[in-house]
């Protein structure tokens, strides 16, 4: 899971929003990113958050240095997930409490009230998203139209398989963001599809409302193959689950399980294979000077070191050993 242990540096500091010893201005600042809130701080506050933002989902570090009480009410338009880095905190959400620790996350419903007590060397990474934007999601993935709010268990264990997948998703787009290509100020065209693989994955991950409406039929093998055509079609083009799911005319958890079911593993695989196989044509026939790292970013991989690792999985060679020797070369 996401710890000191696995971030030897500080999360986005090249996306530094401010650090300041001035309470009200450190609740200002952070209240131009969330929402308004009563701050109140013991001695030693230090505040800092960085911030790399996205259409739907945003990337944020925060600390306070000393133990803080925050009183935010109702979040109304965003969800918060609240990963500790190191320390811990009290988190109440509606009627519910939990007690956060590195093992234990928390998500803020933004439709109930929110108390918390960060305690003294708390650092959190917080994943915000867009509470409309989540709403179509969860529409999409089950096929409903929804007319309550999607409420989560504000408890996230993040020991559960689930939820340590999500994050691994986290890891990816925080090294996206940490090397200027995706979020902040990057025009990368991958960002819709980094913002929903996030949004779908937490939705499946975390205990929600939704989630009996998620487990349903497997689609026909025509509705798989009309999705496996368009992949086929557009592979070097941004592709969200919810627009294959169109093609195929059905929901996005229908999608997932007719892959499955009829292709033996995850639409998210399968483009990746595919992917893989896109990139290799590409390293086969580029310059020698070209960077792989460019290569991979081209075909909508995030993370050049797993990129790599899968692509040598594949083929029995690294991406630069292909590169360099090319398909025709002597």
């Amino acid at each position: 899971m996401l710890s000191q242990s696995h971030i030897a540096h500080e999360p986005l500091s090249g996306h530094r929003l401010f650090q300041s010893r001035d309470l009200d201005d450190a609740r200002a600042l952070v209240a131009g990113k969330f929402c308004q809130h009563h701050l109140s701080a013991d001695r030693g506050f230090d505040a800092c958050h960085n911030h790399a933002g996205g259409t739907a989902v945003s990337l944020n570090y925060l600390r306070y240095g000393s133990q803080v009480r925050i009183d935010p009410g109702e979040l109304t338009h965003f969800y918060l997930v609240q990963i500790p880095l190191s320390g811990g905190a009290q988190i109440r959400n509606g009627s519910r409490q939990v007690t956060s620790t590195r093992h234990t996350a928390s998500v803020l419903n933004p439709s109930w009230a929110t108390k918390m007590q960060w305690y003294q060397g708390c650092e959190m990474l917080l994943v915000q998203i867009s509470r409309s934007a989540l709403h179509h999601v969860a529409e999409d993935m089950s096929g409903h139209i929804l007319h309550q709010p999607v409420v989560f268990d504000p408890k996230v264990e993040l020991h559960r398989p689930a939820l340590r997948q999500w994050l691994d998703q986290v890891s990816k787009s925080l090294n996206a963001a940490e090397a200027g290509r995706a979020f902040g100020h990057a025009n990368y065209r991958f960002q819709p599809v980094i913002e929903e693989e996030l949004i779908t994955g937490f939705l499946l991950a975390q205990p929600n409302s939704v989630s009996p409406l998620l487990t349903t039929k497997s689609p026909g093998l025509a509705s798989v193959r009309r999705a496996r055509d368009h992949i086929h079609a557009h592979l070097a083009d941004p592709m969200r689950l919810s627009d294959l799911a169109g093609v195929a005319d059905c929901s996005v958890r229908s999608l997932q399980l007719g892959f499955q079911t009829h292709l033996g593993c995850a639409p998210k695989q399968y483009i990746q294979d595919q992917r893989l196989r896109l990139a290799r044509c590409h390293l086969q026939s580029l310059p020698e000077d070209t960077k792989v790292s460019d290569v991979a970013w081209d075909v909508g991989f995030t993370h050049l070191g797993r990129f790599s690792q899968a692509y040598k999985a594949a083929f029995g060679e690294s991406p630069s050993t292909t590169l360099a020797l090319g398909q025709f070369r002597d």
